[in-house]
């Protein structure tokens, strides 16, 4: 059996419970209001071309669109992947996750999950809900962008899907498990009022709820996982550092040969040059020779010769 948890191991867990298994309701409650379930793929074809410009500028991943357009209409699996980096989708869990899974992108493939039906929110992580709530709605940017935490005073839906995505991408940053009281205090201020505007007083009953619930077996196991998985994290992450070295050193060695290459077609040039140089060179030898040869046959001319044969005859001609 395991030990009881500290008090900054429960935080970090609480906190998980929060942002992994309530908060992604709350975002989907406020998707499905702006994206109705039963209009969502004519929606999505609707704006084809918006968000076939988002896959080609890497916003959207392969994984995502294949959740966005199934194959003839019904998809053969979900897949969970990452955009260039360990991001914040590090867990995919409904109401109190038994599960934790980590994904890097060109690191480990894809991870599967059996679904039937059309495009739904229910098959939708938060980073791509709130992705296409930023590009297909007119929500409210917040004042300093979706990247960073919003102000106080911003309580629109848009700043509160923002502050619950950078408080994911901090969990998932988070290099320990364990939180401080102080830090945990004003993180579950902030995401709780989030959920609760955006998903309504039942989601904040359950924040209230779940913020003093005593932790059972199954939820320390959670800690357990959280654990193992950061030793995969730090793992994945060596990796992503040797495979970031390895692909400078062939973008160093392509340059190399480049510039070899450049420096091989002057030489080319050159020597092409010179031989075409030496071609010119060779002909006007050759005519030369020629000619030569042709005075060597009668060396002497024939106005000459035909003096030389006057004298012979004894008559000079003039």
């Amino acid at each position: 059996m395991m030990a009881p948890l500290l008090e900054e191991e429960e935080n970090y867990v609480r906190l998980a419970l929060l942002l992994k298994g309530v908060s992604p309701r709350a975002v989907r409650s406020y998707f499905d209001r702006e994206f109705p379930p039963t209009y969502l793929p004519s929606t999505l074809n609707t704006n084809y071309n918006t968000l076939q410009d988002l896959k080609l500028k890497r916003v959207l991943n392969q994984a995502q669109w294949n959740l966005l357009f199934p194959r003839n209409g019904v998809p053969d699996s979900i897949t969970s992947d990452v955009t260039g980096e360990l991001n914040s989708n590090i867990f995919d869990v409904i109401g109190v996750p038994d599960f934790i899974t980590f994904d890097v992108i060109d690191v480990i493939n894809y991870n599967s999950f059996d679904v039937i039906g059309v495009p739904v929110s229910t098959t939708f992580d938060v980073t791509l809900m709130i992705c296409l709530i930023r590009n297909l709605t007119s929500v409210t940017q917040p004042i300093n962008g979706f990247d960073r935490l919003p102000l106080p005073v911003e309580t629109t839906p848009g700043p509160d899907l923002a502050r619950i995505k950078w408080y994911r991408n901090i969990l998932a940053h988070h290099d320990s498990n364990k939180m401080a009281t102080g830090d945990f205090n004003t993180a579950w201020s902030n995401i709780s009022d989030a959920v609760s505007r955006l998903g309504g007083q039942p989601m904040n009953q359950e924040c209230q709820e779940l913020k003093v619930k005593i932790l059972d077996q199954s939820n320390q196991e959670i800690m357990l996982e959280i654990k193992q998985s950061q030793e995969k994290i730090k793992e994945l992450g060596q990796t992503v550092d040797i495979l970031g070295t390895e692909h400078s050193e062939v973008t160093e060695n392509l340059r190399k040969l480049q510039v070899s290459h450049s420096t091989l077609q002057t030489e080319h040039s050159e020597v092409t040059g010179n031989l075409r140089k030496l071609q010119v060179s060779h002909s006007t030898l050759q005519t030369e020779h020629t000619e030569v040869t042709e005075l060597l046959k009668d060396p002497i001319p024939w106005n000459i010769r035909g003096m030389l044969y006057s004298y012979r005859k004894g008559c000079r001609v003039i």
